[in-house]
């Protein structure tokens, strides 16, 4: 009897503690964390550079050539062009429109600086990459046209469109 007494002391008492800091954990507030901050910081600073980094992807139309497999500023196909703007935002993305095409999340309505990428009717997998500029421009690496040039959307009316957002803005 005196052990059927104990052990339901025991069970009272820790269902008493557990409550207790259960009850503590709810009614305090989680602190902050610096890191928090930090990438709070660097995301809005990521996302106030885009701006300036699309200005000087269109400072490059007709002046950067298109290279197969190139990411910089001397020669870069269509997802170099893409890779290099982000490069320049911190984030290190695939050299591939495919790949470039399954990162990030898809969004119907894009913004300035979110990646566009284009696919075959009926397909998966994607064959080009652009950068979105608004108005329903894009700026790409066009290997028909051999150099970096803006262009309309409606270009590529036969080709399924998706566009992706890195940065949440």
């Amino acid at each position: 009897m005196k052990t059927k007494l104990f052990i339901a002391a025991a069970i009272c008492l820790s269902l008493n503690f557990g409550t207790t800091n259960a009850l503590q954990a709810v009614a305090q507030p989680k602190p902050v964390k610096q890191t928090d901050i930090n990438k709070a910081l660097f995301k809005h600073q990521q996302i106030s550079r885009m701006p300036r980094i699309v200005a000087y992807l269109e400072s490059r139309t007709h002046r950067t050539p298109y290279v197969f497999s190139g990411d910089k500023p001397l020669g870069w196909d269509c997802s170099g062009l893409v890779r290099y703007a982000y490069k320049q935002l911190g984030i290190i993305l695939p050299h591939s429109a495919n790949a470039q095409g399954h990162i990030g999340h898809r969004v119907s309505n894009p913004k300035l600086g979110d990646i566009v990428v284009f696919a075959y009717q009926g397909r998966k997998d994607f064959y080009h990459a652009a950068i979105y500029i608004g108005n329903n421009l894009i700026i790409n690496a066009n290997k028909e046209y051999g150099t970096t040039v803006i262009e309309p959307l409606s270009n590529f009316s036969k080709a399924q469109i998706r566009f992706i957002r890195i940065l949440d803005k």
